[in-house]
C-alpha cells in the first residue's frame, strides 16, 4: 500500500479557480503582504507574495472550503473562509489593521475536515501525498494511488477495477475526459510527477461525466505558483533493476506560466508474470509534456498542454514459451494536445471551451518461436474532441450547462499463424471505422440551509458499428445536522456506456475469417446501468472523520472480455445482466500531534447473469459455453473483503516513516468442468506431472475447493527525511520496502478469462526529490 493521506475534493473536480487579492492598509495604499490560501478538505495550500499596489492573483485552485490567511509586519493578521464551488474567478479586498506586534497564524489547525453542504465528494491525493507515495516498479505510482481508496481493485498489469467494473474506469486530463483502456500492457502509463493533484470518484458523478462512469479519475497537472525560475528533480532506483528520473521546470512571470517535464525509466519487471522466474519482463518508458498558460486579460485565460509518452516492453513467458524460445515485444506510443480558452464575461458567470487531439498507437510482434501462435498487432486511434461549457455561480445554486463532440478513427491490423506454417497466414486482417459520440448535459448544484442538492441529466449518442443514444439523469442529495457533526447522503446515477473499443472490429469481422473455431458473432450493445449509494460522514472533534457507505450497482448488458482464440488478445463481450452490492467504510486523521493514519473496509458481492448478449464466440471460450445458458456467476473482480491501513510518523521536523498493508480476499477463479471427459484429464494430468507449466508453489495459492485465489497480503514500511534546506530549495530522501514479508500474492490464476499473474516479491526502493 502507499503511504499517503487523501482528503475530498468539491462539485467540480479540476483545478480552474482564480482568486484576486488586493491587500490595502486603513489609508487604501497596496501593502506587499503574504498570503496563504489553504484546506484539507481538499489537501491544498498556495502561497503569494502581494506586489507593492497590494495585487495578486492565486491560480488553478480546486472547489472546496479554504482559510485566507493575509500577514505582514506592522499589521493584524487577518483570516477569512473562502468557498470555491466552480471555475468562476472570485475577488477579495484586504484591509488589514496596525497592531504593535505581529500574530503567527496556523491555518490548518482551523481548516474544516470535510464540507457539509456537499452531498458528492470525489477523494483527492494532493501534492504532498504524492510526494510520499511508495517507490514501484515503472509505470504503476498513479494506479497505487487510486488504490488505496475504497472500491478500486487492482488486477493484473495494473488494471484498475472501481467497484467490479471491467472496461469502465474513465481518466480526465484537466477537464479533458479520456475512454480507452489505460492498463500499462495497452497505453503508455501515468506517473504521479506529472500530476499536482489525484481525484477520484465512484458515485453522485455529475452529468458532465459520461460514456465510462465504473469510476472517474481525474487528473490535475502541476501547478506553477511561484515567479521566476524553479525545478524539481526525481530520482529513483530499487529492486528488479528498476531506475526513474523525472525532471521539471516551472516558471511565472506576471501573467504567463510554463512548465516543462521529462521523465524517463526502465525495469526488469513491467507487467505481473505468469511465473515465478519472472522471464522476459523488460520495460521501458520516456516522455515529455508541456503547459502553457497566459492571462490575456483580467478575465480570460488561454492554457496549452501538449505531452508525448512511449513505452516498450517484452511481453513475460511462462515456461513453456521460454523452453521454446519465445519473444513478444509489445509499444505503445501516445500524442496528445489540449488547448482551453476560459473567459469571465460577468463576476458570476464564466464559459469554458476546451479541444483536444490525440493519436495512440499499440504494436505486438512475435518471433517465429513464438507458441502457441505467431502473432502481429497493430492498432490504434486517432481522435479530436471539442467541449464546452457555461457555468453561473449563484449564492444558493451553481448552474452548468454544456456538450461535447468526439470524432475517431479507428484502426486495427492483425496477423495470425502457427509458427511453423509462416510466411502463411491463418489471419490476416485490416479494417478502419471512424466513430461518432456527442453529448449535452445540464446540472445543478442547489444549496438551502443544511440542504444540498446536485440535479443534472445527460443526453448521449454514439456511433461505430451500432447507433445507440440515452438520457441519463443524476442526483445526489445530502443533509447536514449541526448538532450532531453528521451528513447523511444518497445519490442515483443512470449510465450509458457504449462498447469498449479495443479489438472491437477484429472481434467482430471474425465470423468472415473462415476459422473453425469460430461459431460466430452478436453485435457488442451498449451497456445500461442504474448506480445507488447512500452513506453518513461524521468529523470527531475537528481531528478524525468517518465515512460509512453502501452501494447498488444494477448492470444490463455488463461488460467483460474474452480471449481471442489462443493469442492472449482480449476482446470486449456483454452478459445479460450483472449486481454488484458493497459497503464501504473510512477512518481518516489528517493530521494530529504528528500523526497521518487512514483505515478503510470494503466488503463487495458481484453477481453476473449469462446469456451472452454480444461478443464473439469462439469454440472452447467462456463466451460460446455462456451462449444460450442461464446462469449467475461471480464477477471477475468479486473480491468479497478489501482491507487498507496507513499510519505516518512525523518524528522530527525533517523526519518521518510510515508503515501501512492491505489485504485481499482473493479473486475467483474460472475452472473447467472435470466431468465433461475423465479420461482426457487423466491423460492430461498425467502431461502435466511430466511439465509442469505452473509451479507449486502457484497452485498452493489457489483454494480449488472454494473455487478462489487464496487471501494476499502485503506490508509496506518508509522512512524519508530532509536532508538539506535552505529558503525554498530542498532535497529530501526516501526509502521504501514493499512486501517486507516477501509473500507470493497470486493476483489472477490461469482460467478461460485471464492468465496466472503474480504480484511483486520484496521490493526496495530509494528515492531522492530535488527542488531548487
Amino acid at each position: 500500500m502507499i503511504s499517503v493521506f487523501l482528503v475530498p475534493a468539491g462539485f467540480s473536480q479540476w483545478m480552474d479557480g482564480r482568486l484576486e487579492v488586493q491587500v490595502l492598509d486603513p489609508s487604501g495604499r497596496g501593502v506587499p503582504a503574504s498570503i496563504e490560501l489553504a484546506s484539507r478538505s481538499p489537501e491544498f495550500v498556495a502561497t503569494a507574495v502581494a506586489d507593492p499596489e497590494g495585487n495578486t492573483v492565486i491560480r488553478r485552485v480546486p472547489p472546496g472550503v479554504y482559510r485566507l490567511a493575509v500577514r505582514h509586519p506592522g499589521f493584524e493578521a487577518f483570516e477569512r473562509q473562502v468557498e470555491f464551488r466552480s471555475a468562476v474567478p472570485q475577488s477579495i479586498k484586504v484591509i488589514l489593521k496596525v497592531a504593535p506586534v505581529t500574530e503567527e497564524i496556523t491555518v490548518s489547525a482551523s481548516s474544516p475536515l470535510f464540507e457539509p453542504l456537499q452531498p458528492s465528494v470525489p477523494m483527492r491525493a494532493g501534492r504532498q501525498s504524492l510526494d510520499w507515495t511508495l517507490g514501484t516498479t515503472l509505470g504503476r505510482s498513479t494506479a497505487d494511488v487510486v488504490t488505496t481508496m475504497p472500491g478500486w481493485l487492482l488486477e493484473a498489469n495494473a488494471v484498475l477495477h472501481p467497484r467490479g467494473s471491467e472496461y469502465d474506469t474513465q481518466y480526465v486530463i484537466d477537464g479533458m475526459p479520456l475512454y480507452d483502456n489505460r492498463s500499462i500492457a495497452f497505453a503508455p502509463p501515468f506517473e504521479n510527477t506529472e500530476f499536482e493533484a489525484v481525484n477520484v470518484f465512484t458515485a453522485g458523478i455529475p452529468a458532465e461525466y459520461g460514456r465510462r462512469l465504473g469510476g472517474v479519475i481525474a487528473l490535475d497537472t502541476r501547478r506553477t505558483d511561484m515567479e521566476g525560475h524553479h525545478f524539481t528533480a526525481n530520482l529513483q532506483g530499487g529492486s528488479y533493476l528498476s531506475r526513474g528520473a523525472a525532471l521539471s521546470h516551472q516558471y511565472a512571470r506576471n501573467r504567463t506560466e510554463v512548465s516543462l517535464g521529462v521523465f524517463g525509466g526502465s525495469t526488469d519487471r513491467y507487467l505481473d508474470p505468469p511465473s515465478i522466474e519472472n522471464f522476459t519482463n523488460r520495460g521501458h518508458s520516456k516522455g515529455a509534456n508541456l503547459r502553457f498558460a497566459r492571462d490575456l486579460g483580467s478575465r480570460d485565460r488561454l492554457t496549452v498542454y501538449a505531452r508525448r509518452n512511449q513505452t516498450a516492453f517484452l511481453v513475460p513467458n511462462d515456461l513453456v514459451q521460454q523452453q521454446a524460445g519465445q519473444r513478444q515485444d509489445r509499444k505503445s506510443t501516445e500524442s496528445a494536445g489540449q488547448i482551453q480558452y476560459q473567459s469571465a464575461f460577468s463576476s458570476r458567470s464564466l464559459v469554458s471551451i476546451r479541444g483536444m487531439l490525440r493519436d495512440l498507437t499499440s504494436e505486438l510482434w512475435s518471433n517465429t518461436l513464438s507458441t502457441p501462435v505467431y502473432v502481429l498487432q497493430d492498432r490504434g486511434f486517432r481522435e479530436g474532441a471539442l467541449t464546452g461549457d457555461l457555468t453561473f455561480d449563484e449564492e444558493l445554486h451553481t448552474l452548468k450547462i454544456g456538450g461535447d463532440l468526439r470524432l475517431s478513427g479507428i484502426r486495427e491490423r492483425f496477423l495470425s499463424a502457427e509458427s511453423d506454417e509462416l510466411p502463411s497466414y491463418d489471419i490476416d486482417f485490416r479494417d478502419r471505422k471512424k466513430s461518432t459520440d456527442a453529448s449535452l448535459f445540464i446540472q445543478d448544484h442547489i444549496r438551502a440551509g443544511n440542504f444540498a442538492a446536485s440535479l443534472g441529466v445527460r443526453f448521449d449518442h454514439y456511433s461505430l458499428l451500432i447507433t445507440d443514444r440515452a438520457v441519463s439523469p443524476r442526483l445526489a442529495a445530502s443533509y447536514y445536522l449541526p448538532a450532531a457533526a453528521l451528513q447523511f447522503y444518497a445519490s442515483y446515477d443512470r449510465i450509458f456506456q457504449p462498447p469498449p473499443i479495443e479489438n472491437l472490429l477484429l472481434s467482430s469481422a471474425a465470423v468472415g475469417f473462415g476459422l473453425d473455431d469460430v461459431e460466430g458473432s452478436l453485435s457488442v450493445p451498449a451497456s445500461r446501468a442504474h448506480f445507488f449509494e447512500v452513506g453518513v460522514r461524521k468529523p470527531f472533534a475537528d481531528v478524525m472523520r468517518l465515512e460509512i457507505k453502501h452501494y447498488w450497482r444494477k448492470i444490463r448488458n455488463a461488460i467483460d472480455d474474452d480471449v481471442f482464440l489462443n493469442t492472449g488478445l482480449s476482446f470486449p463481450i456483454t452478459f445479460d445482466s450483472a449486481e454488484v452490492e458493497g459497503t464501504e467504510v473510512r477512518l481518516e486523521t489528517p493530521r494530529w500531534r504528528g500523526i497521518s493514519a487512514v483505515a478503510s473496509y470494503s466488503n463487495m458481492l458481484g453477481l453476473t447473469s449469462s446469456p451472452v448478449t454480444g461478443g464473439l464466440f469462439v469454440e472452447g471460450g467462456e463466451a460460446e459455453e455462456l451462449r444460450d445458458v442461464i446462469e449467475e456467476f461471480p464477477i471477475s473482480q468479486d473480491q468479497r473483503n478489501t482491507v487498507a491501513a496507513m499510519v505516518r510518523f512525523q518524528l522530527h521536523p525533517r523526519v518521518w516513516a510510515s508503515a501501512s498493508l492491505r489485504y485481499g480476499s482473493g479473486l475467483p477463479v474460472e475452472l473447467e468442468d472435470d466431468d465433461d471427459d475423465e479420461e482426457e484429464d487423466e491423460d492430461a494430468d498425467e502431461e502435466e506431472e511430466q511439465s509442469q507449466p505452473i509451479s507449486q508453489e502457484i497452485l498452493e495459492n489457489v483454494d480449488f475447493e472454494r473455487g478462489r485465489v487464496r487471501p494476499n497480503l502485503s506490508i509496506d514500511l518508509s522512512i524519508g527525511a530532509q536532508v538539506w534546506a535552505k529558503d525554498r530549495r530542498e532535497a529530501t530522501l526516501q526509502f521504501d520496502i514493499r512486501n517486507v514479508t516477501d509473500r507470493l500474492n497470486v493476483i489472477n490464476f490461469s482460467g478461460l478469462f485471464s492468465g496466472t499473474a503474480l504480484a511483486p516479491g520484496r521490493q526496495s526502493t530509494i528515492q531522492l526529490r530535488l527542488r531548487f
